[in-house]
C-alpha cells in the first residue's frame, strides 16, 4: 500500500465522520454540513496531490563554485552552496532540492567547478552540460599504484596547473628532502621511491616558484601493505655473490626461502627440504636456478618441473655465464629462444637511485621475438629478463648478472625492488582483492566503500566505528556511501581483512579537490535521453485557498450546536 493509498483511506474515514457530525444538524445546517464534509476531504486530498499537467522541459542552469557570473539563458537557474551568484539568483541546498522543485528539466547545465559527490548522484539520469571554471595554480592530480607492496618500488606522478616558472620537491616520509626538480611543459612530474616494510605514512610535495618560495604544499598519503609472503626455491651448481644477496632479500622480504647449492662434487649446502618432489613442487610458488644446476638435473626431474610450471609455479633460469649452445637450443624449444649480441657494456637500471655506483654488467645475448614479457630492462628499454606463459604458471630467463654491485654501491633499494619485480613477474599468484577505498577524499564529503563481502566497518582516527549500510554492485561487490567526519587515516574493515585510506582535511589541497571535483563532473556528461514533456503536479495553493472554505463553515456548524447545546 502506498502513501497516497493511506491518505485516501484516512480521509474516507474523517468525511464519515464529518458526515455523523452533519446529520446532528436539522434542516438547512444538516444539508450545509453535508456538503461541507464532502468538500473538506475532497479539497484537502486535491491540495495534498494536485491534478497532474503535462508541462514542456526546459534546461536547468546551475551555478556552483567558481561560477562568478550567470551565463545568458532561457533556462531556470539556481545556486548551490559555495557559488558568489548574486542575491537575486534562487538559492538550493542541494542538486537534489533543485530538481524537486524544478521537475521539468530536460538538461542540466553546470557552470563553475563541478558538482560534489552527493549532487552528482542526484544528476545521474539527465543530460548534463558542464562549463568549467580554470583551475586556479596548484597540484592538480597525484597518482600511486592501487596497491602498494614492502619490498617494491613504485612511481608517485602528478601534475600541475599553471606550471610556467614551476618546481617541486619531495619531502619523504622519513623526513629527506629531495632536490626541486623542473616540470615538463605540461606540468607533469615523476619521483621514484621504495617502500621497505608495510606502513601507514605521509609524505609531502612542495610547489616553488623561481625565487624558491613555497606556492603549494600538500600531504601524499602511502599506504603499504605487507608483500605476499610467496614460497622460493634457489637451485645454484656453486656458491656466487649474487645468489648471496639474492637471498637475503628474499628473506628481509618475508618469502619461505628453501636452498641448494653444490659446492663439490657430493658436497651440497642446503636450507629447508629444498625437494623437487612432485608434492613440494606443487606448495611453491617461484623456483631461480642457474644454468649449472639446471644441467645438473636428470630427465625425470626436468619433466616435474615442467610439469609444476603447467599447473601454475614460476620457474626463472638465472644465468651468470656465457650459456652453451645446447642449453640455448633446449629453452628456445621451451619457447624462450636468444640469440648472441654485441658486446654488452655496462648499463644502469632506470630510477632516481640509479648514480654512478650503480653499474651493472650483462651477457652478451637478447631475446628473440615480441611475444615475452619483459620483467627487467635497464635505462635505455633494453630487456634483461623475459618469461612466456606456459600452461598456468610462466618460464622465464634472465642474463643479468653481477647485481651484488647495487648492494655494495649503497643502493639496497634498487637491488630489492629488481629482483621484487621480477619475482612478482613470474610467481604463482596467491592475492585476493583488497576492500576498495577512493584514492582521493575529503572530510564532509561522501565517499563510497567497496568490498566483496556485505559487512563494512569503517573506524575513524578517533577509534570511533561506523557501520555501512551496502548494496551489491553490478562487479559483484558489496558498496556503501560514508561521510568522513574526521580527517587522517582511516580503516576499512570486513570480516577477512582490512585497508586503510586517509581523508584529507576539508581546506586541504584546493586545486587537487577542485580537479577531482571537474573530472567526476566531466564523465557524467551526456545529451538529454526523454524531451517529451512531463507529468508535473499542478499548484497546490489554489486548492488550498479553496479548502479553507469548508474548514471555517465546519467549525462555525460545530461552535454553533454547542451555543445551542449550552
Amino acid at each position: 500500500m502506498t502513501t497516497e493509498h493511506v491518505v485516501y483511506a484516512a480521509l474516507a474515514v474523517a468525511a464519515l465522520l464529518g458526515l455523523a457530525e452533519a446529520l446532528q444538524h436539522r434542516g438547512g445546517r444538516r444539508l450545509l454540513g453535508i456538503a461541507a464534509a464532502a468538500a473538506f476531504c475532497g479539497l484537502l486530498y486535491l491540495t495534498l496531490y494536485p491534478p497532474i499537467a503535462l508541462v514542456d522541459k526546459k534546461p536547468l542552469q546551475v551555478l556552483t563554485a567558481g561560477a562568478t557570473a550567470v551565463v545568458p539563458s532561457d533556462a531556470d537557474t539556481i545556486a548551490l552552496p559555495g557559488s558568489s551568484a548574486p542575491a537575486s539568483i534562487s538559492r538550493a541546498p542541494d542538486l537534489a532540492t533543485a530538481l524537486r522543485r524544478h521537475p521539468a528539466v530536460s538538461t542540466i547545465q553546470v557552470i563553475g567547478y563541478g558538482l560534489n559527490a552527493a549532487d552528482r548522484d542526484a544528476a545521474r539520469g539527465h543530460g548534463l552540460r558542464f562549463d568549467a571554471t580554470p583551475l586556479p595554480r596548484g597540484i592538480a592530480a597525484i597518482e600511486l599504484p592501487d596497491d602498494l607492496r614492502a619490498g617494491h618500488a613504485f612511481t608517485l606522478r602528478g601534475n600541475v596547473v599553471q606550471p610556467d616558472g614551476l618546481r617541486i620537491a619531495l619531502h619523504e616520509p622519513g623526513g629527506r628532502r629531495r632536490e626541486p626538480v623542473a616540470l615538463d611543459e605540461d606540468g607533469r612530474f615523476a619521483f621514484t621511491l621504495f617502500a621497505p616494510r608495510a606502513a601507514e605514512v605521509n609524505a609531502e610535495l612542495s610547489l616553488l616558484d623561481a625565487a624558491g618560495a613555497e606556492v603549494e604544499r600538500i600531504t601524499v598519503p602511502i599506504s603499504v601493505r605487507d608483500g605476499v609472503a610467496l614460497n622460493l626455491l634457489l637451485l645454484a651448481g656453486g656458491p656466487n655473490a649474487d645468489l648471496k644477496y639474492l637471498q637475503r632479500w628474499a628473506l628481509d622480504a618475508g618469502h619461505a626461502v628453501d636452498a641448494r647449492i653444490s659446492l663439490s662434487r657430493g658436497v651440497v649446502q642446503q636450507r629447508g627440504e629444498a625437494s623437487l618432489a612432485e608434492a613440494a613442487l606443487a606448495a611453491t610458488d617461484a623456483i631461480i636456478i642457474d644454468e649449472r644446476a639446471w644441467s645438473q638435473l636428470d630427465t625425470a626431474a626436468r619433466t616435474r618441473l615442467l610439469a609444476a610450471v603447467d599447473a601454475g609455479l614460476g620457474l626463472l633460469l638465472r644465468l651468470d655465464s656465457p650459456p652453451p649452445v645446447a642449453l640455448i637450443t633446449q629453452w628456445h624449444e621451451l619457447g624462450l629462444p636468444l640469440e648472441s649480441a654485441d658486446s654488452a657494456p655496462d648499463f644502469r637500471l632506470s630510477g632516481e637511485a640509479a648514480d654512478a655506483g650503480a653499474a651493472l654488467q650483462r651477457l652478451p645475448l637478447r631475446a628473440v621475438g615480441d611475444a615475452n614479457l619483459v620483467l627487467a630492462r635497464d635505462d635505455a628499454g633494453t630487456a634483461l629478463a623475459v618469461a612466456h606463459n606456459r600452461g598456468l604458471g610462466r618460464l622465464g630467463i634472465s642474463w643479468l648478472y653481477d647485481t651484488r654491485t647495487l648492494v655494495l654501491s649503497g643502493q639496497a633499494a634498487l637491488h630489492d625492488a629488481l629482483w621484487a619485480r621480477i619475482v612478482d613477474g613470474l610467481a604463482r599468484p596467491r592475492q585476493t582483492p583488497p576492500p576498495a577505498a577512493p584514492a582521493l577524499s575529503w572530510q564532509h564529503e561522501r565517499m563510497e566503500l567497496c568490498a566483496h563481502e556485505q559487512r563494512l566497518l569503517v573506524i575513524a582516527p578517533s577509534g570511533e566505528a561506523s557501520g555501512l549500510s551496502v548494496r551489491r554492485g553490478r562487479d559483484e561487490r558489496w558498496c556503501g556511501g560514508f561521510w568522513p567526519r574526521e580527517s587522517g587515516w582511516h580503516t576499512l574493515q570486513t570480516e577477512s581483512g582490512q585497508s586503510r585510506f586517509f581523508v584529507r582535511a576539508a581546506d586541504e589541497a584546493r586545486t587537487l579537490h577542485l580537479a577531482q571535483t571537474a573530472a567526476a563532473t566531466h564523465a557524467l556528461l551526456s545529451e538529454a535521453r526523454d524531451t517529451a514533456p512531463a507529468p508535473v503536479p499542478g499548484p497546490r495553493w489554489p486548492w488550498f485557498l479553496a479548502w479553507l472554505v469548508p474548514a471555517v463553515l465546519l467549525w462555525w456548524l460545530q461552535l454553533s450546536r454547542r451555543r445551542q447545546a449550552s
